[in-house]
């Protein structure tokens, strides 16, 4: 028994061997230069997170104040110009980031920590737990996303607590009503991987050793499934900061006031879209890049990380 545990499956993490500086150097080298729309899509979001940390030291004004000059066109002093209520369009996009960002990851943490555990129960257990948080799932993913989003954001309530200065009672409601739409996605997308693992040669060694289903599930199936994590996190995230948007756009995301790339493409804005287009096209253009550059990110990493796909290009 003791040479079946010692020569089959991962070993533990604390005796991985530790990848030399080199080595990651080189990995990194070799992401560079064979996926150069996703390093473009790194660039992009290292740009885009650094506007949303500096927006305190970047921003030209107050982007809740109102202001005296209206529909201000671009200019030295407004560099995006103003919206109708003379706020800068600017320091908007760049706060409007931070919201949104924020959102996008608190929900993203959350949702792939939730879902691959209790895909990890569902998948490694199976019977009546398979059963009963499979048929849960398929009910929650029936529901189109914006809708079901929309109508637990409403249903809530505005008394709910939030977390100080980091999420806002408003932000902290968006991640629930967004984390319930997007866990049964990475619930189900986990489950398969976690059902493929558990037949595996390694895991029905540990069986036979005698070591606990705990264990089992955390030190010989859940390091396997890093990499699909980090995979799905890449892809979730745009879909997050997408359904932020789209919350905001209809009127019940954040606060009236809040910076938020779909907060100031909704309301009465569309009004004046024609007649100032840059309120409108800085907040969509900000929301557009920043969503193709995860999803060009999401997508070289699948590439790299899938050793279904490697070698095909």
């Amino acid at each position: 028994m003791s040479e079946i545990s010692n020569t089959t499956g991962p070993p533990p993490l604390h005796e991985l061997e530790v990848m030399p500086p080199k080595r990651r150097l080189d990995g990194l080298r070799r992401f560079l230069k064979q996926q150069r729309l996703g390093s473009f899509g790194a660039i992009i979001i290292i740009i885009i997170v650094f506007g949303a940390i500096a927006a305190p030291i970047l921003h030209t004004s107050d982007p809740r104040e109102f202001g005296e000059n209206i529909l201000v066109s671009p200019s030295g002093e407004n560099w995006f110009g103003t919206n109708r209520d003379g706020r800068d369009v600017w320091s908007r996009v760049l706060y409007g980031g931070r919201v949104s960002l924020k959102i996008g990851l608190a929900t993203v943490i959350l949702t792939i920590l939730g879902g691959t555990l209790i895909a990890l129960v569902a998948g490694y257990l199976g019977g009546i737990f398979d059963f009963i948080l499979s048929r849960m799932g398929d009910i929650l993913i029936a529901f189109p996303s914006i809708l079901f989003a929309l109508t637990l954001r409403a249903s809530i309530g505005e008394d709910m607590p939030g977390l100080g200065s980091f999420l806002p009672a408003d932000e902290l409601l968006l991640v629930v009503a967004i984390c319930v739409v997007f866990t049964p996605v990475i619930f189900r997308i986990m489950r398969g991987n976690v059902l493929e693992q558990r037949n595996t040669t390694y895991v029905e060694a540990a069986r036979v050793i005698g070591a606990p289903e705990s264990r089992i599930m955390l030190r010989h199936i859940l390091p396997n499934l890093l990499g699909l994590m980090i995979i799905v996190t890449s892809t979730t995230l745009p879909a997050a900061i997408l359904t932020e948007s789209g919350l905001s756009f209809l009127g019940v995301g954040v606060d009236i006031g809040t910076p938020s790339w779909g907060a100031d493409l909704s309301g009465n804005a569309r009004i004046y879209f024609s007649r100032a287009p840059w309120i409108a096209i800085f907040p969509g253009l900000a929301l557009s890049v920043t969503v193709l550059a995860f999803n060009l990110l999401g997508d070289a990493l699948r590439d790299a990380l899938d050793p279904r796909l490697r070698g095909q290009k």
